[in-house]
């Protein structure tokens, strides 16, 4: 009945596939490949705890109260110095999902046109179908964006946005050579598109030799909206991302913000603000790099033993994931549920694909399950597939 009170962009708003497989993520008898949570064995609690003590009985004025919409000046800057902009061309947002949120509500009109990778990640999606965008897939290769393809898109399409997850993307793992990065803004140059460069995991490199400078560090025209996330270095329960950018797009960003929550918690900022300032951020992210190394080890060690000849799978240089694709015929959203009666969750891949195509293939994380876990895991998801 209450139906017809929707909006036309609520109607167009689609559920996170790995969202409703919470049930199976969270249950601690099933082994769990599905979610792309970081594990909490790398938050810095404790030292959280003391700063957010400090924070409430001496800033209580600041971390307590209303704050600028575009975030605490200290972190902003912060924030600029490793994005190599300027503190007025940052702004800071509720976690990364919400900067494309507000990207999607700034710049999409209905029927807009936006290219995005094939796969790619489902938060996005969801921000650009909720503003009744139409998603167009371009191909992938191990070498990220295939530019044959992008190019193709961009003059049978004619999009607005491309969106990109270059570093060891979410889902795929892949990392997107530099070759490729400059020739999609190269493209983006000749077909006039702006670019989303997603970063939630250029920090977790687990691999020599893997360069993971962005494209928005060649940008010249204001053409690349950068996006990061302290998530997955620190904690994600401390909601603070960004968006680094052109000045009189990031203004446009803040009176958005505005309308959406008037500022970001200013707890979570002035925890993060302390901690950086404090310079123990460096030695963080090599904490995380080197518990998630370890793991990573174990799963493609796995995969090694009990799939070597049956399915291909993503090397995961860094961040979070490896993605696999098995044969043609297998169907592997047909298997969850005979998986996790066998005691073991994975996402299925074709939620990630917005052509309808990867039914035969799944994400997995090592980035929950400890070592034995992990190898239990995989040889109870090979039986799934024998």
């Amino acid at each position: 009945m209450l139906e017809k009170f929707l909006s036309k962009d609520a109607r167009n708003s689609r559920p996170s596939a790995i969202r409703a497989l919470a049930k199976w993520i969270d249950d601690p008898t099933v082994i769990s490949f599905a979610g792309g949570s970081p594990n909490p064995e790398t938050f810095p609690a404790e030292r959280f705890a003391e700063i957010a003590a400090r924070a409430l009985r001496e800033r209580r004025n600041v971390s307590l109260q209303y704050g600028p919409t575009r975030g605490l000046p200290r972190l902003c800057a912060f924030v600029a110095a490793r994005c190599n902009v300027k503190p007025e061309e940052v702004i800071l947002t509720t976690g990364s999902q919400q900067a494309l949120d507000l990207i999607a509500h700034t710049l999409l009109d209905p029927g807009d046109v936006v290219a995005v990778e094939l796969p790619t990640y489902i938060g996005g999606t969801s921000a650009f179908y909720a503003r009744s965008a139409l998603l167009a897939g371009v191909q992938q290769d191990d070498e990220g964006i295939v530019p044959e393809s992008l190019a193709e898109v961009a003059r049978a399409k004619k999009p607005k946005l491309l969106y990109v997850v270059p570093n060891f993307q979410n889902p795929s793992g892949r990392l997107m050579s530099q070759r490729r990065r400059d020739r999609v803004l190269e493209l983006a140059r000749e077909h006039d598109f702006l670019i989303i460069e997603d970063d939630p995991y250029g920090e977790l490199v687990y691999v020599s030799g893997a360069d993971t400078t962005s494209i928005q560090s060649r940008d010249r025209d204001g053409r690349v909206l950068y996006l990061g996330t302290f998530s997955k270095i620190l904690a994600p329960g401390v909601r603070c991302g960004w968006i680094a950018g052109a000045r009189e797009l990031i203004d446009r960003f803040e009176i958005a913000k505005q309308a959406a929550d008037l500022c970001s918690g200013m707890l979570d900022q002035s925890i993060i603000d302390e901690y950086c300032a404090a310079g123990e951020l460096p030695a963080q992210i090599e904490r995380v790099r080197s518990f998630y190394r370890e793991r990573r080890a174990v799963m493609l060690e796995s995969l090694e033993k009990h799939f070597a000849g049956r399915a291909e799978w993503t090397s995961a240089d860094g961040g979070l994931f490896t993605f696999m694709k098995l044969s043609d015929d297998i169907d592997t959203a047909a298997r969850v549920e005979r998986s996790v009666k066998n005691g073991v969750a994975y996402v299925p891949g074709a939620p990630f694909f917005v052509d309808g195509s990867g039914r035969n293939t799944m994400r997995l994380t090592f980035a929950k399950e400890p070592d034995a876990r992990i190898r239990d895991g995989i040889s109870r998801l090979a039986a799934v597939f024998a």
